[in-house]
């Protein structure tokens, strides 16, 4: 397994306004050829299952799967398929119910867990516009990266608290200042899973990947 990822996630990490983003230490598993998400998802956990078990110790913040098809994101739509199986083969892997693991999805303080972690994920695939903060910056792959929650608390101040408001204002300004405006209120509201697969625009409604749907109607976008 490859412990870095490629220099086009690299740049992306670089790119980003985020500030914890540059010096996030990122663990990447073999790029995907294939587009069956959920297959990837299955095989991939034994390494999910190693990152878990060592990203505490060696401070460890995120485990990326890189697909290499563009047609695994090169619309919203095609996205959501991804995230969605990727996922369920990982539940699945994990010895869980998909259906029951998502079931709760949209419940505030929802977290993904496997392997005895709670994870957020973040998607960017080429099917976004330059202003999107999950742009790929002209890769025609789609990255699926998984955090663990105890990433967050190291990058807290103090350690173990939330990211203080002064620092959420300086992403924002930061994002905005490079021709990116943030939602601010879609990445602080509490309901986690919606910030999996970012809507393509600013003021779209939010994606329900895990129905395959992207507002709260349940009509596909």
């Amino acid at each position: 397994m490859p412990e870095t990822p490629g220099a086009m996630f690299q740049g992306i990490q670089n790119w980003a306004a985020c500030v914890f983003a540059p010096r996030a230490r990122v663990v990447a598993a073999a790029p995907v050829h294939g587009a069956d998400a959920r297959s990837v998802g299955a095989a991939a956990l034994p390494e999910v299952a190693d990152f878990a078990a060592r990203a505490d110790d060696e401070e460890l913040d995120g485990f990326l799967v890189e697909f290499l098809d563009p047609a695994c994101g090169n619309t919203l739509d095609a996205l959501i398929t991804t995230v969605r199986e990727l996922l369920t083969g990982l539940i699945t892997a994990d010895g869980h119910d998909p259906a029951h693991a998502l079931a709760q999805a949209d419940s505030e303080h929802w977290w993904l867990t496997l392997c005895g972690t709670r994870w957020f994920v973040l998607a960017f695939a080429p099917c976004y516009p330059a202003v999107s903060p999950r742009f790929t910056f002209g890769s025609t792959s789609t990255y699926v990266l998984l955090q663990p929650v105890s990433s967050f608390d190291r990058r807290a101040t103090p350690r173990g608290t939330t990211v203080s408001p002064e620092v959420r204002a300086r992403i924002r300004r930061a994002y905005a200042a490079g021709g990116c405006p943030y939602d601010h209120e879609l990445a602080q509201q509490d309901v986690e899973a919606l910030k999996f697969v970012w809507p393509l625009r600013l003021g779209d409604a939010p994606v329900r990947w895990w129905t395959g749907a992207t507002n709260p109607g349940g009509e596909p976008a």
